[in-house]
């Protein structure tokens, strides 16, 4: 029975990510989807043990909180819920679970930087993704990591202030050489061409969200 929840809630993945809203039965289905698998989760105390549904449930959630997002569909699940999946999750021994759950963290916080009264979250948020980025092993996660802080700082008053409070262009500043020397050093070899593409190309845009960072800084407290 596990096998085959796992395999549907990849199957949902796949159509979430491939077919319209409008296919999908429109924005009120896909909420009423939203609070099923955040039931489905929660319903489940011991769920970050459970590695392989772990990795299915944060897919299928991440594809449909993407399309939510993208079609302006107010989200259903707390930002207190996505945090206890996040913090379960990046514990995780699975690449791809740590992965999924960076990206929904950066879904949810580009969302709610554009919202009034999100300081303290964005700020919880931004702070958890920092972590991720320096002290996580794998180069993968610590990429959708600074990618996920890219979206969620990239815009919004909110957002700006909370980049402020958490210190987030000097931490950049400090990791910005380390990241440099580990895809140098670790690059080739363990990861993919592919993947070293996309590191690559974080490297870059992380070079330009230092410069857009100092300009808000400059900004804001002068």
């Amino acid at each position: 029975m596990n096998t085959i929840q796992c395999r549907a809630l990849f199957c949902l993945q796949s159509l979430v990510s491939l077919l319209d809203v409008e296919h999908l039965g429109g924005a009120a289905a896909l909420q009423t989807l939203a609070q099923h698998l955040s039931q489905l989760l929660f319903s489940q105390p011991d769920f970050a043990k459970h590695a392989d549904f772990l990795e299915a449930i944060s897919s299928a959630l991440r594809a449909l909180l993407q399309t939510m997002a993208s079609k302006n569909i107010s989200q259903c699940m707390t930002p207190d819920q996505l945090m206890t999946l996040c913090k379960a999750g990046i514990h995780s021994s699975n690449v791809g679970v740590r992965v999924n759950v960076v990206s929904i963290l950066g879904i949810t916080g580009s969302v709610l930087a554009k919202e009034d009264g999100t300081l303290e979250t964005l700020k919880n948020i931004g702070c958890f993704l920092l972590e991720v980025t320096t002290k996580d092993p794998s180069l993968v996660v610590a990429g959708e990591a600074l990618d996920a802080l890219f979206d969620v700082f990239a815009d919004g008053k909110e957002a700006e202030r909370a980049s402020i409070q958490i210190k987030l262009l000097s931490a950049l500043k400090e990791f910005q050489p380390v990241f440099k020397m580990k895809i140098r050093k670790e690059g080739r070899g363990n990861y993919s061409t592919d993947q070293l593409c996309v590191l690559d190309n974080v490297k870059m845009n992380l070079r330009r969200f230092i410069a857009y960072q100092e300009t808000v800084e400059k900004r804001l407290t002068s």
